[in-house]
């Protein structure tokens, strides 16, 4: 498994890509290099042959046929000291002289020219040789053939096609090796990056990319990602103070108006000015509601909040005792899956299950409503479900966005900020939320991963 996910790796395929390259640099350099060197080599022997057959057609015309084999002779005496093979047939296609028995039956290319094999003994042993050699016409039915041992050149191209092809080889790995070198460097890089950037995202603004000291385009590169980093830090900084001084001096006011308000209503003299004080008192709950369900929000959206392992199912089970009185009786069921342990921000993750629960409740018209925690994976799956009327296909897609009311629920209480929060909590937590339909009611999922660690007290 491990090789599988190394060969599908940029590793890999970098190292593979390098080599390769490497290798066929190498190929194309000593392949021009054997292709040049062995045309000169067969370009100069096939010139000496020429040469050499051309002198002794000369030889021929200028001199009688006694002396001219007596040349032949002479010159075919030691033939694997010169190297050179001979034969001279005459017009009724006898043997004259050579050192040679190969014509007529040799097949001669267009030019003269032809190759064969003979046998030549050397001491005790026999050994077979490559000669390349030309067929000369001398005038009057007389074949002259004139030859070189090439054998020689046969064991230059065997040993440069072997050294080629083990240069390759050679260069192939190495080329490999660099490449796999220079894609672990680069891969470190990208590592420490990551977890830096994953640090990052869960919350840490105070987290930066770690520079190597190369002065490369990649430390040039991170350098400038931590200045951002920065800014972004001291903007969220000035943000959140400012979002924290603002909520501040709003639920300032908000307690204000309230005790004011609070004050008229035990002053009402008449029935409509204690009508109409009750009602502001509502608007003013119902806005600090809003108020603390914005702020929510914007915590978990921010991925500032701190997060610790805790047990979910604790918190599962303490909530559901709470809304127990609430419920009619026998109304809320639960099955909780003792000991799971979440990485999240307690307050959060509990305010989401306390707006699910308490949505089944308001808007299940009295139905049955269960909350369900079980183990599925590495992940806690939390379901909340009802047998309400639920929330149609068409509008689940906008149920979590901020202050979006479902048609008919106008005059239900709510902000339309439950989902919304829960849906944040959901990515903050890097978990998934799902509306479904119960047949009949609404089914809400809400899955996050289990952390690694012992359960939180």
């Amino acid at each position: 498994m491990a090789l599988v996910s190394f060969a599908r790796s940029s590793i890999a395929r970098l190292a593979l890509l390098h080599g390769v390259l490497l290798a066929a640099s190498m190929m194309a350099v000593l392949g021009g290099v054997y292709l040049g060197t062995s045309r000169l080599i067969a370009a100069e022997g096939d010139q000496l042959i020429t040469l050499e057959a051309q002198g002794l057609a000369a030889d021929f015309r200028e001199r009688d046929l006694d002396a001219f084999v007596t040349t032949v002779v002479d010159r075919a005496d030691d033939p694997w000291v010169r190297g050179g093979v001979y034969e001279l047939r005459g017009p009724s296609g006898d043997f004259l002289a050579g050192n040679v028995v190969v014509l007529p039956d040799l097949a001669v290319q267009p030019g003269g020219w032809a190759e064969f094999d003979v046998a030549v003994t050397r001491g005790d042993a026999n050994a077979s040789r490559r000669i390349r050699a030309k067929v000369q016409e001398l005038g009057g039915g007389f074949r002259l053939l004139v030859g070189h041992d090439v054998q020689d050149r046969r064991a230059f191209r065997d040993v440069m096609l072997r050294s080629l092809a083990w240069a390759v080889l050679v260069t192939l790995l190495f080329g490999a090796l660099g490449g796999w070198w220079l894609g672990r460097r680069l891969s470190r890089t990208a590592q420490a990056i990551s977890a830096s950037a994953g640090r990052i995202a869960a919350g840490n603004l105070g987290e930066r990319l770690p520079v190597s000291g190369s002065g490369d385009e990649i430390d040039a590169l991170v350098s400038r990602f931590n200045e951002l980093l920065g800014r972004v830090e001291s903007l969220t900084t000035t943000m959140r103070a400012v979002l924290d001084s603002t909520a501040h001096d709003l639920r300032g006011h908000l307690n204000r108006i309230r005790g004011a308000a609070q004050d008229a209503r035990k002053a009402s003299a008449s029935a409509p000015q204690a009508a109409a004080t009750d009602a502001v008192l509502a608007e003013i709950d119902r806005l600090s509601e809003t108020l603390q369900g914005l702020l929510r929000i914007a915590l978990a959206e921010s991925g500032t909040a701190p997060l610790e392992d805790f047990n979910l199912s604790a918190a599962a089970l303490d909530l559901a005792e709470f809304y127990q009185p609430v419920a009619e009786p026998g109304q809320l069921t639960v099955d909780v899956e003792a000991g799971l342990v979440v990485r999240g921000h307690r307050q959060l993750l509990a305010q989401a299950l306390s707006n699910l629960l308490d949505n089944a409740l308001k808007y299940g018209g009295g139905t049955p409503v269960s909350l369900r925690l079980h183990r599925c994976g590495a992940r806690a799956r939390l379901e909340v479900a009802d047998g309400g009327p639920g929330i149609p296909a068409e509008h689940r897609e906008h149920a979590t966005q901020r202050f979006r009311r479902l048609p008919g629920s106008s005059g239900l209480p709510g902000s339309g900020l439950g989902l919304s929060l829960v849906a944040a909590v959901a990515r903050l937590h890097h978990g998934e939320l799902e509306l479904a339909d119960a047949g009949p009611g609404l089914r809400v999922v809400l899955d996050v991963p289990l952390a690694a660690g012992p359960a939180a007290a």
